[in-house]
């Protein structure tokens, strides 16, 4: 038992002895900034890769080796030409600072190498913010040419809004090149199906279910839009006949019809249930059923709905009148119905 506990002791010290030299190899304890290296020239406008510099450091168990350097750690002003001290700030547990010298060589020209590979595009459209295909390249002193990452640059002068050629601009360290679209706005508007609904009666709401309009470019296939009741325009319920709906989108108009059948007649199917009252008795309407025939330009085409009770009015009713057989008249919309009361 003595001899196990004395190896699990001396495992122990082991370990932890393993573990303290690990410790020891990776804490940095100094830089050598006489031998740090880094790139003698770079492009303006674009990083140094931390893979072009090196960084000898001791450690604290007397090893030196080469620190890694991160894209973070490094400090310059890339987008001034000239000669640039380059600040590299390395070490985990204590941070230290070395530098070295380079010069930032000026971008001399941009072009468009090749252009996106959408340049058409509709009115309201938002374009790709990487605009897919564009390729910009730099030209730099002393330093040949390369590619410019798009999402370096700054890209402007699109107008979703406005049809017509537009010259889109790429600007880059103050360089400008530039590379042209065409936006095309919408050629027709086109009633493909109409609402499912086309005949009405009056005092009806427009029914939209079912309407299928297409938007139509030139250089585009045809697009199903959405379309709500602020786009449409023409219909009033209250006046009956053949209307012609208008139906509104990015500045062009399609029709489509309906008809708003009048009510011709209304008839009493069923008088109120009470038709007996005493003297300054209110009359009540509970029970009455009241239906209106709708006829459209078609003699053929009639309607008989349910008239709701709130849009009955009647006259003739004397609740102060003692008397057999009040003719009470229901009138709807012009039309009339009669029924009779007994007040006694």
């Amino acid at each position: 038992m003595k001899n196990l506990k004395l190896l699990a002791v001396c495992v122990s010290v082991f370990i932890i002895g393993t573990v303290l030299a690990g410790c020891a190899s990776m804490t940095l304890v100094s830089l050598e900034p006489d031998t740090v290296s880094g790139p003698r020239q770079v492009r303006q406008g674009q990083d140094i890769n931390p893979r072009e510099i090196t960084v000898w450091g001791i450690y604290k168990d007397g090893s030196r080796k080469v620190v890694s350097v991160g894209s973070g750690s490094i400090t310059f002003n890339k987008h001034s030409p000239g000669l640039q001290t380059v600040k590299v700030r390395v070490g985990f547990f204590t941070s230290q600072e070395v530098s070295f010298q380079t010069e930032v060589m000026a971008l001399r020209s941009l072009t468009i190498a090749s252009p996106p590979k959408t340049v058409l595009f509709k009115v309201g459209d938002e374009p790709d913010p990487a605009w897919p295909g564009l390729e910009v390249r730099g030209e730099w002193d002393q330093m040949g040419s390369d590619r410019i990452s798009i999402a370096s640059c700054e890209i402007s002068g699109y107008i979703k809004e406005q049809a017509g050629r537009q010259t889109i601009r790429v600007l880059y360290e103050g360089l400008t090149a530039t590379f042209n679209i065409d936006v095309r706005g919408m050629t027709s508007l086109q009633i493909a199906q109409p609402p499912a609904k086309l005949d009405y009666i009056q005092g009806d709401s427009l029914d939209l279910t079912g309407l299928k309009v297409m938007g139509v470019w030139e250089g585009f296939p045809a697009e199903e839009l959405n379309i709500t009741g602020s786009d449409v325009t023409g219909f009033n319920a209250n006046n009956s006949g053949i209307q012609h709906v208008t139906v509104t989108k990015n500045g062009r108009s399609a029709n489509f019809d309906v008809e708003v059948m009048a009510l011709s007649s209304i008839e009493l199917d069923k008088p109120p249930t009470k038709t007996k009252y005493k003297v300054g008795e209110e009359l009540d309407l509970t029970g009455i059923l009241v239906y209106g025939n709708y006829t459209g330009s078609d003699p053929t085409k009639k309607r008989r709905i349910l008239i709701p009770v709130d849009q009955i009015t009647v006259a003739g009713y004397e609740a102060n009148r003692i008397g057999a057989q009040q003719r009470v008249t229901v009138t709807v919309k012009g039309q009339n119905a009669n029924f009779f009361v007994d007040v006694e």
